[in-house]
């Protein structure tokens, strides 16, 4: 009986072992890239850049930063949505399967996943140089993937 009992816990995991997974959800983009970028990422990436940094004006030279649990509750919104727009970013449909881009998608989730640490601790300094870290991060992406655009051909002649 006990021979019984072990053998059939073995077919038990080897037969879970040999079967195949799921199919993964029929994820399905909305949109194009660029209104991606536009409507979704975009703003997110401005509203952390724009929480905290020093203006210069003819009056003299102010530090902005979130000062109230509102302030401080609106970057944390901005900086989960670029957290979870990496996800959107690593949907097959735009990711390809290109390891370098989902790196790159990762690496934004990683950068916006330090600002909010940076924002549940309320430490603009490191709000500040994270965003930069964000940018730094947006722009390798730009320069490896967004194709140039062709120069645009001069309007023909009015007769």
């Amino acid at each position: 009986m006990r021979t019984r009992a072990w053998l059939l816990s073995w077919i038990v995991v080897g037969a879970s072992a040999c079967s195949t997974p799921p199919p993964p959800p029929p994820f399905q983009s909305t949109v194009n890239m660029k209104d991606l970028m536009l409507n979704v990422i975009d703003p997110a990436a401005d509203g952390v850049w724009d929480a905290v940094g020093t203006i210069a004006t003819v009056e003299g030279v102010f530090e902005k930063f979130p000062a109230t649990d509102d302030e401080w509750a609106g970057v944390r919104s901005y900086a989960i949505q670029l957290a979870e727009a990496g996800n959107l970013l690593m949907l097959p449909s735009r990711s390809n399967g290109s390891p370098e881009w989902i790196a790159d998608a990762q690496a934004m989730m990683a950068e916006s996943n330090r600002a909010l640490q940076a924002i549940a601790a309320r430490d603009k300094d490191a709000l500040f140089t994270i965003g930069g870290d964000i940018y730094e991060t947006c722009t390798s992406c730009h320069r490896k993937f967004i194709v140039a655009a062709p120069p645009s051909e001069p309007a023909p002649a009015k007769p």
